[in-house]
């Protein structure tokens, strides 16, 4: 991609502006866009022979990866005024911690943000988006904790530790997304988080490595 590293952080904080903040409002955002996502991984990644990036990885540059990714978000078209030509996706790549942010109308990837997390996802079918901010998990050292993501700011936010060992598998919120459910494989347990608080409030008991 053509330009200075301040062009492309300019290009990305309009974009971010006009393709996100103008949809964060709806709390079914997230969960609207998941029905998407195979079709927009081929479109940024597979459409054009030659552009597309190697399976799996991190973004260093456009069209460079290592690592691999997990999950895909994409932005969503803006409400009122002029719809954007192409939608954005999120890649979030757990090797390298950090997310790649791709332009589908040119098959290229505009950025990499750092985020110091291991981001995982069971199903993008499973309720994580409260409104704000994106909830979902990582276990450095095998040391369970909830993670919030700002999209707009593409960086982790809150963090709830556990007090249990890993590895976890899904976080899913409660219909009001004011609650959220983590498994805690290897201390047998159901993690109840108040994400208000910021803290665990129960902990079921499951048996063997739920």
């Amino acid at each position: 991609m053509n330009g200075s590293a301040s062009d492309l952080d300019d290009l990305y904080t309009a974009s971010i502006g006009r393709l996100l903040l103008a949809t964060l409002g709806r709390r079914r955002v997230m969960r609207a866009a998941a029905s998407g996502v195979a079709g927009l991984m081929l479109a940024a990644c597979g459409a054009a022979a030659g552009n597309a990036p190697a399976p799996g990885g991190t973004a260093r540059a456009p069209g460079q990866f290592s690592g691999t990714p997990t999950a895909i978000v994409p932005a969503q078209r803006g409400v009122g005024g002029p719809a954007p030509k192409a939608l954005w996706v999120y890649v979030f790549n757990v090797g390298s911690q950090d997310v790649s942010i791709i332009d589908t109308a040119k098959n290229e990837v505009l950025a990499t943000r750092p985020l110091g997390a291991a981001i995982r996802w069971l199903s993008n079918e499973q309720r994580y988006w409260d409104g704000s901010l994106i909830w979902t998990y990582d276990f450095p050292e095998n040391k369970l904790q909830a993670l919030a993501i700002d999209p707009k700011e593409v960086a982790v936010v809150k963090r709830i530790d556990t007090g249990t060992t890993g590895p976890g598998h899904s976080l899913m919120l409660s219909p009001d997304r004011k609650t959220g459910y983590l498994n805690a494989a290897g201390s047998n347990v159901i993690n109840v988080l108040d994400l208000g608080a910021g803290k665990v409030a129960q902990q079921l008991e499951t048996g063997q490595f739920p």
